[in-house]
């Protein structure tokens, strides 16, 4: 099941001249991070991918164009790791239009929501190719912020 955390809008279309939409991954565990770089490419979307978010932080910095971030809410990295809640508020700051998804095996809960970054999408795992596969796709398809 997606939840979808959302403003209502319209739905977006990059014209044909655009660059292709860009989706950062944040998972800090590497077959699951291959799992999920191999299914959105197969969408048709740019990968860039991180395993915590120190890394992810160090892509956001670049002057590469990011549309949306899938991070895992539990990325441990020693004792000065942020976790996905945090590395999602900083990206954000970075890329005001940036949207995100949140996924964790660990269940979702209202507190959790709470600290969510506004319009995002929650992806619970395990995740099905077809759930990650809509998740994607709305997100993509939402305007910028």
């Amino acid at each position: 099941m997606v939840t979808v955390f959302k403003a209502k809008g319209v739905g977006r279309m990059k014209s044909e001249n655009a660059n292709p939409t860009t989706v950062l991954v944040v998972e800090d565990e590497p077959t699951v991070r291959a799992l999920a770089e191999s299914i959105i490419e197969a969408l048709g979307y740019m990968i860039l991918s991180a395993a915590n978010a120190r890394e992810a932080i160090a892509l956001l910095e670049q002057d590469e164009p990011i549309d949306i971030l899938f991070t895992d809410i539990n990325l441990p990295d020693g004792p000065d790791a942020i976790d996905g809640l945090e590395l999602a508020r900083k990206a954000v700051e970075l890329c005001p239009s940036m949207r995100v998804i949140y996924t964790t095996g660990h269940g979702q809960t209202d507190g959790m929501t709470a600290l969510f970054v506004e319009d995002a999408a929650f992806l619970p795992k395990p995740y099905r190719v077809k759930q990650l596969t809509e998740a994607v796709l709305a997100t993509a398809e939402e305007p910028p912020r």
